[in-house]
This record gives C-alpha cells, structure tokens and sequence, in this order.
C-alpha cells in the first residue's frame, strides 16, 4: 500500500497539493488545492487503482473495500 499511496501523492501534484484527505468504504477521497496538476492517466495506470471519480470538489480514487482506509491513514501521516 505504501507504493501506491507513492505514486498517488506524485501523480496528484505532490503533498503541497492535497488540502485534506479521507475514505469512504473504497475511495481514497482528496481535496486538492490545484486539479490541474493531477496526472489522471498516471493515477489510473498505478497498479492497485480501480478507477477515479472526479465529483463534488473532491478526487476520489478508487481501491477498493479497506485498501482506501489505508490509504488514507498514510496520506494523512504526510500531509499533517
């Protein structure tokens, strides 16, 4: 999970980047501060991504059931 989270946080412009993070059941869900420095086509390519979602200002990337609470537990250690 720590090399996914990786290439995440560089795909999506950095750490500089994420505002705030959190999951639902699937999602990692990030609000970032610039969208146009998200490589959405390398987000979707990292091994381990399901898919991305782009709604309600967040960028939600997929992962599936535990694997986005992960995620996001080590995002946040990042971003704080």
């Amino acid at each position: 999970m720590e090399k996914i989270v990786q290439e995440v946080i560089s795909a999506v412009g950095g750490t500089e980047n994420i505002n705030h993070c959190t999951n639902c059941l699937t999602r990692l869900r990030l609000l970032l501060k610039d969208e146009s420095l998200v490589a959405t086509k390398q987000v979707k390519a990292i091994k381990g991504v399901f898919g991305v979602v782009q709604a309600e200002g967040q960028y939600q990337i997929v992962l599936g059931p535990k694997k986005a609470q992960q995620a996001t537990e080590l995002v946040k250690t990042q971003i704080t």
